[in-house]
């Protein structure tokens, strides 16, 4: 199993459609992919499927003593999805939580396990963190990301050697001065850690949420969905090359 992490201390930047849309790219490639929805706001399954949000999720199996697993769904392209669903009271799931539900799933190997975290330091974001092979910090093309650096730079500090990460840039707009500065300030600020693919602002994007689909199936050719191959390669190069056995002390 391999665990990738998508993180921001922001919320709005796109974690939940960069989740969606590389889980159903990685499994349409071939690859057994499951997304795990641990943010409440319940529309990971938007782009995967659902034309609706989810009437029961993993959270209310674990509130009534049960297993993550039990709230399986799969969609028609073989993504496994464990949609958060609805909770009348937040769970206190302190670490390693979330590391023994992972090693508790059924699933083949070698299995992507993709977590679309709420914004940090929420604790399940936090235990994402922890225990994912790869991190893919996500900002968006404004000044509010710009001002994170010093933030992002602690945060990046505290991951384990083993831990492979990346940083993408959403919401890229080059009609606008302003976030066309902002994405210019991001490259100055993080120099050979930003992927080299942007993901830009798109109407295709809502567009192809309402009907229950990928971008990429709805309008192959789109800006947006060229994007977001180029980040799926990405994820697919970069779990190719880690090691075979997480290193001595690895979460």
């Amino acid at each position: 199993m391999r665990t990738v992490a998508f993180v921001s201390a922001l919320g709005g930047v796109g974690c939940t459609t960069l989740v969606a849309h590389s889980a159903a790219l990685l499994a349409e490639r071939g690859h057994p992919v499951v997304a795990l929805e641990l943010s409440a706001q319940n529309t990971l399954g938007l782009y995967l499927g659902m034309r609706e949000q989810p009437p029961t999720g993993w959270h209310s199996a674990v509130q009534a003593g049960g297993w993550l697993g039990d709230a399986a769904l799969e969609n028609a392209d073989g993504v496994r999805l464990l949609a958060h669903g609805p909770c009348a009271a937040p769970l206190l799931l302190a670490a390693p939580w979330l590391v023994q539900q992972l090693q508790a799933l059924d699933v083949p190997d070698p299995t992507v396990v993709l977590l679309d975290t709420p914004p940090l330091p929420a604790p399940l974001a936090q235990q994402a963190l922890a225990c994912a092979d790869v991190v893919l910090v996500v900002l968006d093309a404004a000044w509010r990301a710009v001002c994170l650096q010093a933030s992002l730079q602690a945060l990046l500090a505290g991951l384990q050697p083993h831990q492979r990460v990346g940083m993408v840039v959403t919401g890229v707009d080059p009609r606008s001065p302003s976030r066309r500065d902002a994405l210019a300030q991001l490259r100055l600020q993080w120099p050979g850690q930003l992927l080299p693919y942007v993901l830009h602002q798109d109407e295709h994007l809502p567009q192809a949420q309402a009907q229950g689909l990928c971008v990429h199936q709805m309008t192959p050719y789109a800006q947006s969905a060229h994007d977001l191959q180029g980040i799926a390669n990405w994820l697919e190069q970069t779990l190719a090359q880690l090691p075979l056995v997480r290193p001595q002390g690895g979460v």
